[in-house]
């Protein structure tokens, strides 16, 4: 487990994790202990001795001030992050719960930053992966991220909704629910409404359902969004492939942000995240909501717990 930032809300909810933690488990926290007992004493918890094994990356000097940015900040995110990177690699650790940084801020000190997603598929030694974003009983898997909206369609093809859609077979599958359909989001508003509105959904997104479909997926669509979301609210999806980043995050986040989690799926590693940033404007005022990092704890044990039954995992 990782706190992200130490200027941001990272190392407070990591305190508030430990200091109550999921019966049965016990997190190996990558980073500084200084920086983490500050967090504690921000979250007004005692947090036990026993509670968590240690990573040490150290931070020189008195923990930074919350809720400022810096260059130095930016740095010492990095240098955690390259130190799961080297355990990943190595089998010592078979996956890691992130918390968050602010890639603004890292970018300054790694201009070739993308975001979390990005750097453990590079790590994985894999380019086919997706970011999976889960608050039950939605599950969202998107086509396309961090790119501008004017550039989606461009990005669109079948191949890569296609990928999209097994990755989200995957997914299921080590939630063990191999069995539901997935739902797939049209571009345009209404789908394209018959063409009217565009038509991505009849030359892109239909040809990648059938083909998905002939491969023996059970897919739905193209469907619009503000149907295939309700649908799936009341058990007809087990997951919705979206086009672009904000059309799953949205519906997700309005199910609240505290319990939120990212999961990264097709990497050979188990990589489960909370689903929101470093907060700076309520960094040390002691009132940060856990929730979401400990859903993403959660989580990532049951997803440990597939991994290895079906081999797929080393350590």
């Amino acid at each position: 487990m990782t706190y992200g930032d130490p200027a941001g809300i990272g190392p407070e909810i990591v305190a508030r994790l430990l200091a109550d933690p999921p019966p049965g488990t016990r997190p190996i926290v990558y980073g500084d202990r200084g920086i983490l007992a500050a967090g504690a004493a921000i979250a007004r918890v005692a947090v036990p001795h026993d509670a968590c094994a240690f990573r040490e990356v150290p931070w020189h000097g008195d923990p930074p001030p919350p809720g400022i940015a810096s260059d130095r900040c930016g740095e010492h995110a990095v240098a955690v992050l390259e130190a799961v990177a080297r355990d990943l690699r190595s089998g010592r650790m078979g996956g890691v719960v992130t918390g968050p940084v602010n890639k603004a801020v890292v970018r300054r000190v790694r201009p070739d930053f993308l975001g979390h997603t990005e750097f453990f598929a590079a790590v994985g030694g894999v380019t086919r992966f997706g970011m999976l974003l889960v608050v039950e009983p939605l599950r969202a898997i998107h086509v396309t991220t961090h790119i501008a909206l004017r550039d989606v369609p461009a990005r669109l093809t079948p191949a890569r909704i296609v990928e999209t859609i097994s990755l989200a077979a995957e997914a299921l599958d080590l939630l063990d629910e191999p069995t539901r359909a997935i739902g797939v989001c049209g571009l345009n508003p209404h789908a394209g409404e018959g063409g009217a509105f565009g038509d991505e959904e009849r030359t892109l997104i239909a040809p990648a359902i059938a083909e998905a479909s002939a491969r023996g997926f059970a897919v739905e669509g193209p469907l619009p969004p503000d149907a295939a979301f309700p649908r799936a609210a009341r058990g007809d999806f087990g997951a919705i492939v979206c086009m672009y980043h904000d059309q799953g995050h949205i519906a997700l986040k309005l199910l609240g942000m505290n319990r939120g989690v990212n999961v990264t799926v097709g990497l050979p590693f188990i990589r489960t995240s909370v689903d929101h940033g470093t907060a700076f404007d309520i960094a040390g005022r002691g009132c940060a909501d856990a929730g979401s990092l400990r859903a993403a704890w959660i989580l990532a044990c049951t997803l440990h717990k597939s991994y290895r039954r079906k081999g797929t995992l080393g350590p």
